[in-house]
């Protein structure tokens, strides 16, 4: 990069708020969102009555429904800002379900063994993979669609194609933590399962890795230029492999949840989950290039895509609008932030050709 290029940059940084807080255009644009919601359900309930969609109930339910792909977006932050991608968590998920299940109803491993069962599952696959990825030139998203494709059949095969179903031995995932309160607006149970509480737990600690420690900061060195890092001292192979070692621990953690509110195990369990997580990290501005984003914009991603569906079964439309509205949500997400740059870079350039003007005309006087 030539030092015109990095001033140029530096002064499209300075002029732009979104280059600044690079959270500031998925929150701004979730932010928009809620209020549109919020004006139309005014408009179409009448101003008296308050909107259910910020009642806290409502709240609480879209943490509930977000908790378990938040956790898996977590982990897809950390694969993504490594500069990977991973598309067989969906299978995947599927696959430790229908583990946890048979071992709890069939195999007599027991609740405690069940779930070691299916989270060292998720972890050795999800390890196996991340081997083959950073040891190769592969692209990851070859490596993980034939990932996906492998464990489908797994699951397929532990279970004889057949859905295994549970009588409420993981419930205690799903006990309210607040018995007895009640939503001040409607008057219904307001519900805070533990595993709002775990997703919650994971994704701090994993902002805090991320923003302070040295790991994290040699995270953002390899997704950012792997060959500049290896230069520098870091052991990028063994770095890539490590994300995708968190990658199945936190997918085993969010099956077994997953799990716990479905109480069957089937095949079905993790379809479109890849999809979900992808787009909920993609929305809170990491870069699919790698060495872009934070834990605070997963966040706005996780809560901004669980509540485009809850708004819209709200305001009662069809599944097949929500699909519209999730992707362009995506779409605009994405694009605003390079929008917002391009303005800026744009502003900087005529800026700076308006004082290099006049500084000729100065001398020229």
């Amino acid at each position: 990069m030539s030092r015109a290029e990095a001033k140029e940059r530096k002064m499209a940084a300075k002029g732009s708020l979104f280059s600044r807080y690079e959270n500031l255009a998925p929150l701004s644009i979730f932010v928009g969102f809620i209020l549109i919601i919020v004006v139309l359900q005014l408009a179409t309930q009448g101003i008296s009555k308050y909107p259910t969609f910020i009642s806290p109930v409502n709240l609480l339910n879209i943490m509930q429904q977000v908790a378990v792909p938040g956790i898996i977006a977590v982990g897809m932050t950390l694969v993504m800002l490594s500069g990977g991608i991973d598309l067989s968590v969906g299978m995947l998920a599927s696959l430790v379900s229908i583990v946890v299940a048979s071992g709890i109803t069939n195999w007599g491993l027991g609740v405690p063994g069940s779930i070691a069962a299916g989270i060292m599952t998720a972890v050795v696959l999800e390890t196996l993979m991340g081997f083959i990825i950073s040891r190769t030139k592969v692209e990851p998203f070859i490596i993980t669609l034939g990932g996906m494709i492998t464990f489908q059949g797994i699951a397929l095969l532990v279970c004889n194609s057949r859905e295994v179903i549970l009588n409420g031995e993981l419930n205690f995932f799903k006990a309210n933590l607040i018995a007895g309160a009640k939503d001040p607006v409607t008057g219904l149970n307001l519900i805070i399962p533990p595993y709002v509480l775990i997703f919650f737990f994971i994704i701090l600690v994993a902002g805090l890795v991320l923003t302070f420690t040295k790991y994290g900061r040699r995270i953002y060195a390899v997704g950012t230029n792997p060959h500049a890092a290896y230069l520098a001292g870091i052991n990028v192979k063994n770095f890539k492999l490590s994300v995708y070692v968190i990658m199945g621990f936190l997918v085993g953690i969010g099956s077994v949840l997953l799990l716990s509110r479905i109480n069957t195990g089937i095949i079905t369990l993790g379809q479109n989950l890849e999809i979900d997580t992808i787009a909920m990290v993609v929305i809170g501005g990491t870069a699919l290039r790698g060495g872009k984003g934070s834990m605070l914009g997963t966040l706005i991603g996780v809560f901004f895509l669980g509540s485009i569906g809850n708004a819209m079964n709200m305001l009662r439309m069809p599944s097949e609008v929500q699909f519209v509205a999730k992707g362009l949500v995506v779409i605009i997400a994405v694009s605003a932030g390079d929008v917002s740059s391009k303005v800026s870079e744009f502003v900087a350039r005529r800026k700076e050709q308006a004082q290099a003007r006049r500084t000729i005309a100065a001398k020229e006087v």
